[in-house]
């Protein structure tokens, strides 16, 4: 008897010392959570984050602490949370870019979404098709029918170029549809996109609502024509978009994942607090300010949106890519 004793004593205490493991597992998270966000400070990505990332650390009992880790087009940030333990203990902010449009590039570290889990989106980026005030044409009618009559004329402000960005791919469809040719000017930042604008370097731009262009807007120096997203600013929403003219919408996300294998434990905690999170009043403030709105998805519809999207970019970007060939020929 004692014998039998003894051999099961090590089976008895491997799985009582199971059960311990898992049962302070389930208490996730027992301490704080590193939050990758592939920008530098200060962008705008940044600025909305962090107080999301305060809200829902007080719903979950631990800090979020976010870790600005910026460079390759928003990729190094996005290996860290790929790499990362499957444990809960890191996440990452994540943008429309590098989801559906950056994995198809060559340069990309990573050439599919497989190694990423994603949890939330909270919020999406307002494209409007900005022109000066005092530009020859006052609606979109008119900026479509004078640009047939002057073909590549429309020297279009862009971030990243036409093929790297939601943008550039709504830009592009619209000259398909409406037979007209428009020249791209890429620049590093909105900022510089903006003063190229205001300056009379370009005469379009095409890139994300912010503070600075909507205040401009505000006094009546610039002018919105339409917009590529089916979000809209406030105060402004009788200005038409691409999705109510042609069917046409630029695709945003601004949302959070984390590495592939997450357990479902861990899961559910992080659906519950993300979903009291982006109720969080300082955090809508915030949104509203920046003039990005709070927009909500689950990890069902989000997984579901994402997986379109993914399919389209590679259409696209095959698309764009073999007309750049053709143009340069």
């Amino acid at each position: 008897m004692a014998i039998v004793c003894w051999i099961l004593w090590p089976w008895t205490s491997l799985f009582q010392s199971n059960n311990i493991a898992e049962a302070k597992d389930s208490e996730y998270p027992a301490r704080p959570i590193t939050f990758y966000i592939p920008y530098a400070a200060g962008g705008s990505t940044d600025v909305a984050v962090r107080p999301l990332l305060e809200a829902v650390g007080k719903h979950l009992g631990q800090p979020i602490i976010p870790v600005n880790k910026p460079g390759g087009s928003a990729t190094t940030g996005a290996m860290a949370v790929m790499n990362a333990k499957p444990d809960g203990y890191t996440l990452g902010a994540h943008a429309g870019s590098h989801v559906f449009i950056l994995p198809h590039m060559e340069e990309c570290p990573y050439k599919d979404l497989s190694g990423f889990t994603f949890i939330m989106n909270y919020g999406k980026y307002i494209f409007p098709v900005m022109v000066r005030s005092d530009a020859p044409f006052q609606t979109w009618k008119d900026f479509i029918q004078w640009a047939r009559q002057n073909q590549r004329a429309a020297k279009t402000g862009l971030i990243g170029g036409r093929a790297q960005t939601p943008q550039g791919w709504a830009m592009w469809e619209v000259e398909q549809r409406e037979k007209v040719e428009f020249a791209y000017i890429v620049f590093k930042s909105s900022s510089e996109s903006l003063s190229a604008l205001l300056g009379g370097h370009t005469n379009v731009d095409a890139t994300a609502c912010s503070p600075s262009n909507m205040e401009y807007v505000k006094e009546g120096k610039l002018r919105i024509l339409v917009y590529m997203t089916r979000e809209k600013a406030p105060g402004y929403e009788d200005i038409p978009s691409l999705q109510e003219l042609y069917g046409i919408a630029a695709s945003t996300y601004m949302g959070v994942w984390g590495p592939k294998g997450l357990p479902n434990h861990v899961l559910e905690r992080l659906d519950e607090a993300f979903a009291k999170g982006v109720k969080d009043s300082n955090f809508i403030d915030v949104m509203n300010r920046m003039y990005t709105p709070v927009v909500y998805m689950s990890r069902a519809e989000l997984n579901r949106d994402v997986n379109e999207m993914f399919k389209k970019g590679a259409k696209m970007l095959k698309i764009l890519r073999a007309g750049e060939t053709k143009e340069k020929k």
